[in-house]
């Protein structure tokens, strides 16, 4: 797994197996403001300057949550990036990364989302009950998703040759 130092004192992470090539992977991951496929997310556009790379971003309405902006602060074309979160109920100064690394034929990837909490004893709390719960929940079910996504794609891919 390729280690990335994310700032926060929280930290939630993931991965996931997925039956396919890295380049299909990130043919997924890396159509950064694509995210339909993501469970928790019911709309997203793109925002900024850029489509790709650094500097892009986007924003998104996520259920059960509310929206947020992401905008890429490192780029590694093919295998991965970071990106900032804004904030968002208690959580502050967040960050996420997603690398893929080839297993064999195939692929992992690796999610980590680190935070810091905002709101004093308040935010605290509110974590506590349920925002860790919620994020502890929902990063698989997004790895799972991207799992079926490529999948899906790689199935219909071979079917059709």
């Amino acid at each position: 797994m390729i280690n990335i130092y994310l700032k926060g004192k929280y930290k939630v992470e993931t991965s996931v197996d997925i039956n396919a090539p890295v380049e299909q992977v990130w043919a997924v991951i890396g159509d950064f403001t694509n995210v339909a496929w993501a469970p928790s997310v019911t709309a997203s556009h793109p925002i900024g300057r850029a489509d790709l790379g650094v500097g892009a971003g986007r924003h998104c309405a996520l259920q059960g949550f509310g929206e947020i902006d992401e905008y890429i602060t490192q780029w590694s074309e093919g295998q991965g990036f970071v990106y900032n979160v804004s904030p968002l109920g208690p959580l502050n100064n967040g960050h996420s990364s997603w690398w893929i690394e080839k297993v064999g034929e195939n692929s992992r990837v690796n999610i980590v989302l680190s935070y810091d909490l905002r709101f004093g004893l308040f935010g605290r709390l509110l974590h506590a009950l349920v925002m860790r719960k919620k994020l502890k929940g929902s990063l698989p079910q997004t790895a799972s998703a991207i799992k079926t996504r490529v999948e899906g794609l790689s199935f219909s891919a071979a079917n059709a040759a």
